[in-house]
């Protein structure tokens, strides 16, 4: 599972990556989650944004903060 974050820098970006981190660790996900700030990147693929969320390259979120109990929800979605 490829779990990565495109985000500007903005404190509620970071904070959902510290979330991120620890939910992946509760999910017992073998690959780290990757942080980018290369906005371009993830824009040349059709998504806007401040904050993006891709999960195995599908789009799971965007300027969207949720807590740590909804990521893992969000999450397990993914790995049924």
């Amino acid at each position: 599972m490829r779990i990565q974050l495109f985000d500007r820098g903005l404190p509620n970006g970071k904070k959902l990556f510290a979330d991120l981190e620890i939910v992946c660790k509760k999910l017992q996900i073998d690959y780290d989650p990757e942080y980018s700030k290369d906005m371009n990147k993830v824009y040349s693929w059709g998504f806007q944004g401040n904050t993006i969320l891709l999960i195995d390259g599908e789009l799971a979120l965007v300027d969207k903060y949720p807590s740590q109990k909804e990521l893992e929800n969000i999450i397990s979605d993914y790995l049924k």
